[in-house]
């Protein structure tokens, strides 16, 4: 049997603004919400300036097939949450008989443009990164949306990249959400360049 995770963060006493603590699970809640809500960043609106491409490709329609389905549920994670929509994880058991009717019914939906409610909805759970446990500072949000709706948006997200990369649209620069890049290839580049520039300083100096 796939395990999985309770909703329950398992946080203990936190403490206000004034240093008293916080008890009450509400009153916890609440106060994660208020810090989480002061702490984030709204879009400004402003598009940013794109260079002209000429495209090999034109990705004007998403089609999902049978095939996509179950490779996004074998991406899936075994231990993962219970989401708002109450659905376990059984996915991957039932993924060879699910996965048609799965595509037929993202299908109508991408056709009429159309989002379930549920999938519009997240668990919020505070986790703890370092520090003091009762500083709300040290707490990061993480979102735990429903089942369907990261199969679905796995297979959306996958395709747009496919047509961004072949297409040549993104920038050389971009590590992060890029295949086969990470912080740490960011950070070699960087001291790739750096390299590269005290050789190049230190060879006009002996000429």
């Amino acid at each position: 049997m796939f395990n999985r995770t309770t909703n329950h963060s398992g946080i203990g006493i936190v403490t206000d603004k004034n240093g008293l603590p916080i008890l009450n699970g509400q009153d916890k809640a609440d106060a994660f919400n208020a810090y989480f809500s002061s702490v984030g960043v709204a879009d400004n609106n402003i598009m940013p300036a794109c260079r002209d491409i000429a495209l090999h490709s034109v990705l004007d329609s998403i089609v999902i097939s049978e095939t996509d389905v179950l490779q996004s549920v074998n991406r899936l994670r075994s231990n993962s949450s219970c989401a708002p929509d109450d659905l376990p994880i059984l996915f991957k058991r039932l993924k060879h008989c699910l996965s048609l009717p799965l595509a037929l019914i993202f299908n109508q939906l991408i056709s009429v443009g159309a989002v379930p409610a549920e999938w519009l909805m997240a668990h919020i759970v505070p986790v703890f990164k370092k520090g003091t446990a009762g500083d709300f500072t040290n707490y990061r949000p993480i979102f735990i949306t429903c089942v369907l709706s990261k199969i679905v948006e796995k297979i959306i997200t996958s395709k747009m990249f496919d047509h961004l990369y072949l297409n040549n649209i993104l920038c050389s620069a971009q590590h992060g959400f890029f295949r086969r890049r990470s912080t740490s290839t960011n950070m070699l580049q960087r001291l790739f360049s750096l390299c590269a520039v005290t050789h190049d300083s230190k060879l006009q100096l002996f000429t």
